[in-house]
């Protein structure tokens, strides 16, 4: 359509002229009149050219078609957020019904109790849990408190479980959590007060005994000597067992350990010159074999640790005249190797699975020599070596016959081999 002004225009432009033409002029006229209207509507029609204008994409949720406008559907979105929530939770979440059945639990709670969609729901708690602890509990009904239980699927795993009450007892909300760190601290600290208490129960009574005997004793005398002896034994013995669990301490932190290039021909003699010192009078044989055809890297302190607590423990646990022998070599693995063994009078093999175990001793009258064995230790020895290489993420490897001896072998991870530069000919 033609905008009205310009229609206007064209009809005073096309009938003025008329007023001062002659008749004989009007064809022309009315010829080009025409010409000229068709013309202008043509150019009125032509679209006029914009710059065009760059578009923005509204993302699907934000966009209003997309969200939920019925009060059903926006339960349902609250619903599905809520749930996503849950089952991202670091916690093991389940919901069960007023008979304790379990309606709905999340992937935590299946990856700590072992559950199973198909198995467990519609069960009772009791039935994937398995726990008589756990009956009792929820017979008694006392919810104010949580339970703690070992894990239906890891037994080295320590889970606390807490019920919460939802309307009105007809469900129930049970959160799982994984307190297996939390209860070896506290285990461990309980058992490091239980055992210095015990170890240095001994000492102090020798102690007491040997103060209240020394002023009837003369001075310079045998008994004198003896009592002071004695008392330096037990002081000896009192160290041991505070460096033992200070370094027990120690190993369970996250304390780092620098790693550098060990001379291990140098560090092993310089060992074995000290339990040749240890032995004494026992004369012990002692033989070292080193393989040099390799270089290692590790902490010093770790590998003393380990080192020193195998020899000296060989000295102190056979007879005289034993022979030890202590080899530093590659495994069929490319596994550095440390392996000390003796020709003792060996351990009964029900005794190996608890050699590591701390404060766990094979006692005299277990011990298949007996008369030879006066020492006794303070039972963290094994337990420190066995700490240290899990540390180093090694393997302590334990083998050991009655009569014929006993072997330690401790093999290190092969990334702490250090590759030596090819030496040109």
């Amino acid at each position: 359509m033609i905008s009205r002004p310009w229609l206007t225009g064209l009809l005073l432009l096309s009938f003025a002229p008329a007023i001062l033409i002659t008749p004989s002029q009007m064809p022309w006229i009315l010829w080009i009149l025409p010409l000229t209207a068709t013309f202008l509507i043509t150019r009125q029609r032509q679209p006029v050219a914009h710059p065009q204008q760059e578009t923005i994409e509204v993302p699907p949720e934000f966009s209003l078609a997309r969200r939920s406008h019925t009060p059903r559907e926006q339960w349902q979105t609250t619903v599905m957020r809520w749930r996503a929530a849950i089952e991202t939770l670091p916690e093991g979440v389940m919901i069960l019904d007023h008979q304790f059945a379990i309606s709905w639990f999340n992937p935590e709670a299946q990856n700590l109790l072992g559950l199973f969609a198909k198995r467990d729901l519609g069960q009772s708690v009791l039935y994937p849990l398995g726990q008589p602890v756990l009956d009792d509990y929820l017979r008694q009904g006392d919810f104010s408190r949580p339970l703690d239980l070992p894990s239906p699927i890891n037994g080295h795993r320590m889970l606390n479980i807490r019920f919460i009450p939802m309307e009105n007892a007809q469900s129930w909300l049970v959160l799982v959590r994984d307190i297996t760190t939390c209860y070896q601290i506290d285990r461990q600290q309980s058992d490091f007060l239980a055992n210095v208490s015990h170890e240095l129960k001994t000492p102090l009574t020798v102690f007491r005994g040997m103060l209240e005997l020394l002023p009837e004793l003369t001075p310079d005398s045998e008994q004198w000597h003896s009592a002071l002896a004695l008392m330096q034994k037990q002081t000896e013995r009192m160290q041991g067992v505070i460096e033992d669990q200070t370094a027990l301490l120690r190993l369970g932190s996250r304390q780092e350990y620098p790693v550098c290039p060990i001379d291990m021909r140098t560090f092993l003699k310089e060992l074995v010159e000290e339990a040749k010192a240890l032995s004494g009078a026992r004369c012990h044989e002692f033989v070292l074999s080193v393989d040099t055809e390799f270089a290692f890297a590790g902490n010093r302190e770790l590998l003393r640790c380990v080192a020193s607590n195998l020899l000296f423990n060989a000295v102190h646990h056979t007879p005289p005249q034993s022979e030890v022998r202590v080899v530093w070599q590659k495994d069929h693995l490319n596994q550095p190797t440390l392996i000390v063994s003796d020709n003792g009078p060996g351990i009964a093999a029900y005794h190996l699975p608890r050699l590591t175990e701390k404060h766990y001793r094979v006692t005299f009258q277990q011990s298949v020599a007996a008369d030879h064995l006066p020492h006794q230790g303070t039972g963290l020895g094994l337990a420190l070596v066995k700490q240290t290489m899990d540390r180093c993420r090694g393997q302590l490897e334990i083998a050991s016959q009655p009569g014929i001896g006993s072997r330690f072998a401790c093999r290190f991870p092969s990334t702490s081999l250090i590759r030596q530069p090819d030496h040109e000919s």
